[in-house]
């Protein structure tokens, strides 16, 4: 039979280029064997797919008919991308067990990843009469494996909803402050809230280059528009704003890490009147430790462009490092790190330097509930005063905090609910706010 023979193949190929665990079959031997098979399993468990896959090779010349060796190696060469070697040692453990619906299940997920539809289907057939309870989940289980492994992903949602904003401004409490010595009237500076309409979209998309390359070509579209209804806004020509974004560029991905460069547009405009552009490039690499802890290096810089106020123009720069930790029986994350953030602007007083905690956790909770808290802390110490009026350097001191909660009505559906509170603390009464921001709306996620 072919596979035997590929197998053999395999095998005899192992033979002559990796040391052997003993020469004979006594108990020394068997010990070493089955140390061997503990430690190629540990190595699986914990994401080393390579160093599992080494030693599963090393154990198929000692005992070529173990199943837990064959369906290790079947595994781990899965996920190094190995697909040949994983449907031999598939194909070897169903010669030995051909009602074992499970093994045709994993073995047509790996015909997808070949591209191999048609095989694919011969084994979800198999499994499918052979488990009855698993044909209507099973249904559709190949169209969706070959969309996850199609050269095109498109991924994204489209939200709206209603929003309570206690300062939608963010104006201190009164028109009337202390700015260094002098009692002052800001007109129009006081806090305003409202209530409002929400709607968004973001769409994420990659594309590889060819199937099993590292390589993608990646970007992302987004937009948001949000419309207030107090009328007093109007004045600060912030009744209505809009924000959209678009970005393209490269990603690479290998067993444990992600890294990508993107260069990336925005632009913020209220009532399109007063509008803030940015470009620039943005960077980004994880380095998945182990299956359950990741470090991520994320930072980029833009050239800002303010329309009504040229001084702001500049360079906005930012860095930062974050850990991200899964744990529990639902995989739970929390996520923790910080950013130095900078700016040059082209008026030196406007130009700032700092930096940027913050710890989130997400929760799945049962029932289709998911619910992330979240806390942000920054500095921000600016090159000059706020105003002509100060003679002090101006020092903001921000938390956020907040949470959202989410229901998943379906794979498309989910309801979500949102509540941040800001408080501002700033060496310019101009720049002390406090802000309860409050939206709940519906989303469709494609």
């Amino acid at each position: 039979m072919r596979t035997l023979y590929t197998l053999l193949l395999v095998i005899g190929i192992a033979a002559f280029s990796l040391p052997a665990f003993a020469g004979s079959d006594d108990p020394a031997r068997r010990v070493a064997v089955d140390s061997a098979k503990a430690e190629a399993a540990t190595l699986l468990k914990k994401g080393d797919a390579d160093g599992a896959y080494d030693l599963y090779i090393r154990l198929l010349r000692e005992i070529p008919g173990d199943d837990a060796v064959n369906l290790g190696l079947a595994r781990a060469a899965t996920q190094i991308q190995r697909f040949n070697i994983a449907v031999i040692a598939y194909e070897t453990l169903l010669e030995k067990y051909p009602r074992e619906a499970g093994l045709y299940g994993e073995l047509a997920h790996v015909y997808m990843l070949l591209g191999d539809r048609e095989s694919a289907e011969r084994s979800a057939s198999m499994m499918r009469s052979l488990d009855g309870s698993a044909a209507a989940e099973s249904a559709r289980a190949l169209d969706t494996l070959e969309e996850r492994y199609s050269l095109w992903q498109v991924h994204g949602t489209a939200r709206t909803g209603l929003l309570y904003d206690s300062n939608a401004n963010l104006g201190p409490n009164s028109d009337v402050m202390n700015l260094g010595a002098w009692r002052v009237t800001v007109e129009n500076a006081k806090k305003q809230e409202t209530f409002g309409v929400y709607a968004g979209a973001d769409v994420d998309f990659a594309r590889r280059f060819y199937r099993d390359s590292p390589w993608y070509w990646v970007g992302d579209v987004r937009a948001f528009w949000r419309g207030n209804s107090e009328s007093a806004l109007d004045t600060l020509h912030s009744r209505e704003s809009q924000w959209g974004r678009v970005s393209t560029g490269l990603r690479h991905m290998s067993a444990t890490t992600l890294t990508e460069a993107r260069f990336k547009a925005e632009v913020f405009d209220y009532d399109f009147y007063q509008r803030v552009s940015a470009f620039g490039p943005e960077v980004t690499f994880l380095w998945a430790v182990t299956p359950t802890f990741q470090l991520i290096t994320k930072g980029g810089i833009d050239k800002r462009l303010y329309s009504r106020d040229p001084r702001r123009d500049g360079a906005y720069g930012w860095i930062g490092e974050y850990a991200r930790f899964f744990f529990g029986k639902r995989n739970h994350e929390w996520l923790v790190g910080g950013r130095y953030i900078g700016a040059s602007a082209d008026r030196r007083d406007y130009g700032y330097n700092g930096w940027e905690g913050t710890t989130r956790l997400m929760f799945k909770l049962p029932y289709g509930f998911e619910w992330t808290p979240f806390a942000t802390y920054t500095r921000e110490n600016y090159l000059g005063p706020a105003t002509i009026l100060e003679s002090k350097e101006r020092r903001d001191r921000r938390w956020r905090l907040g949470s959202t909660l989410t229901y998943r009505i379906d794979q498309s559906w989910s309801l979500e609910l949102n509540y941040q509170y800001s408080k501002n603390d700033s060496s310019s009464a101009l720049y002390e706010y406090r802000q309860h921001y409050v939206s709940g709306g519906i989303a469709l996620n494609f």
